[in-house]
């Protein structure tokens, strides 16, 4: 049963500086760096394209259901972070335990993926083959240490190719839309767990139960969704003196001397115009070098901006006549048979995202913009996602079935290709010409990042914008150690 988390204090004002900072994007990383910013006094001006705060973390209603944009979740390291969204939602902050699983061969696996646990399922002479990979994998990489440039070198090295080709290697060309062996081996490291030959064997004899030691199991989640979060930051913001428009869709930075002086974007039918001091952009970091170089944009830096994609998800949610669909808060489907990648039950996180008696499932589903996916009709999408969940095991779920819609995420995933820090920095130095202005979180920094670590570039961004010294490129940076991305030391492990 979900706890509450202990209320403290509500937000103040700080102090207060001279400088009118726009901020581009209202999510994780832009609306925390506002909030902050209004915090501390600052004539600060919110820009979101969309119709409510939170970007990737929002959250959507239907029905009296609730469904946010992915998975998402709070665990931080950071104490401050952990205070902040204390003060922000008070006693509305439950504490959670996730539950995930793997779906695979009609067997379901724990998540993270224990070597044992899939020892277990696959039977003595799969078994076999697997182990033997694994320990001959290992050995080959303790005598000799090649390259690990590629997702796919990375991954073989350490679970072996048995391991790679049943599960990471069909997940991850299905999540990403490439093959692994063109993915940066970037990603891996800042997103698997890493077993030892050690915690299988404990495991294995039965000596310690439990998942990888890296994955924390408890998270705090919001009771009306993730969103809810940033919908406080907003608020919180508003009052303070600070502007939030929603539905505003920037069009152009203007410039002089170098400087940024004013952003020009669309709002309510109308062309309008705010000046300022600095700038915040947590939009695409391709488009932002693309709005400051205008026709003059170097040809090396265009090249650069078009290597840097994103991968784009189709979510169809699903509200449902019944209690419950699973007890696990999400389950990964890594054969690529299945159109949807992950299913979510929200409910898991918070009973409060659905009426009393009732469910939903979230089906997220990698795509990109224009394919046939992100173009079906949602009466075809769902029906080809009921007809994979029946062969996934699920009772047909069609007459259960309240309702169902799709939202839409373009610019979900930055594809970490095999010189995507190349092309990275080249435009980050492009943007970081542009002295005034800050480019941070998932898009603006192209960082594959947790909340957290969005929410940290936010924070940081703001001390910048209020006269700190941090970088572009080291605001952009944070969050890439593997403990954070990890969860290694959250504080609700």
């Amino acid at each position: 049963r979900p706890t509450s988390a202990p209320t403290v204090r509500r937000p103040t004002r700080e102090r207060a500086v001279a400088e009118r900072v726009v901020v581009l994007g209202g999510g994780a990383c832009g609306m925390t760096a506002a909030h902050a910013l209004a915090r501390r006094g600052a004539d600060v001006t919110v820009l979101e394209r969309e119709a409510s705060p939170g970007g990737l973390c929002g959250t959507h209603q239907r029905g009296g259901f609730r469904f946010d944009l992915g998975g998402h979740r709070f665990i931080s390291r950071s104490a401050a972070l952990h205070a902040l969204v204390g003060e922000l939602l008070g006693d509305a902050l439950l504490l959670q335990e996730r539950r995930s699983v793997v779906l695979h061969g009609g067997a379901r696996y724990h998540y993270p993926l224990p070597l044992d646990d899939v020892l277990r399922h696959v039977g003595l002479a799969r078994g076999a083959r697997i182990l033997g990979s694994f320990l001959g994998e290992r050995l080959r990489k303790s005598l000799f240490r090649g390259p690990e440039t590629t997702f796919e070198q990375w991954v073989t090295h350490r679970f072996g190719a048995a391991i790679y080709g049943d599960f990471f290697g069909p997940y991850t060309e299905k999540l990403w839309g490439i093959p692994p062996s063109e993915i940066s081996a970037d990603w891996a490291a800042e997103r698997i767990s890493l077993l030892s030959l050690s915690d299988v064997a404990i495991r294995l004899f039965g000596l310690r139960r439990g998942g990888a030691r890296t994955y924390a199991r408890r998270y705090l989640y919001p009771r009306l969704g993730i969103g809810q979060i940033f919908e406080r930051m907003a608020e919180e913001t508003t009052r303070l003196g600070g502007g939030v428009h929603l539905g505003a869709r920037v069009t152009a930075i203007d410039l002089h001397r170098g400087h940024a002086r004013a952003v020009r974007f669309h709002h309510e039918g109308r062309e309008r115009e705010v000046a300022c001091d600095r700038v915040i952009s947590t939009i695409a970091l391709p488009a932002l070098a693309k709005m400051l170089g205008g026709p003059s944009l170097p040809r090396e830096i265009e090249r650069s901006a078009a290597r840097l994609r994103f991968r784009a998800i189709r979510l169809c949610n699903v509200l449902l006549d019944l209690p419950e669909v699973s007890p696990n808060t999400w389950m990964y489907v890594s054969e690529p048979g299945y159109r949807m990648a992950r299913i979510q039950e929200p409910k898991r996180r918070s009973p409060h995202m659905a009426p009393d008696g009732k469910t939903s499932l979230v089906l997220e589903i990698p795509c990109d913009p224009g394919d046939a996916v992100w173009s079906a009709t949602e009466e075809a999408l769902w029906d080809r996602c009921m007809d994979d969940l029946s062969r996934l095991g699920f009772r047909d779920l069609r007459p259960a079935t309240l309702d169902h819609f799709s939202t839409f995420v373009a610019e979900g995933y930055p594809i970490y290709h095999l010189d995507h820090r190349r092309d990275r920095d080249a435009v980050l130095s492009f943007v970081g010409a542009t002295p005034n202005l800050i480019s941070c979180g998932r898009q603006g920094g192209f960082r594959y990042v947790f909340m957290d670590a969005a929410m940290e570039m936010g924070l940081a961004a703001a001390e910048a914008a209020s006269g700190g010294e941090r970088a572009v490129r080291a605001i952009a940076a944070l969050g890439s150690d593997e403990g954070s991305l990890l969860e290694a030391r959250a504080l609700t492990a």
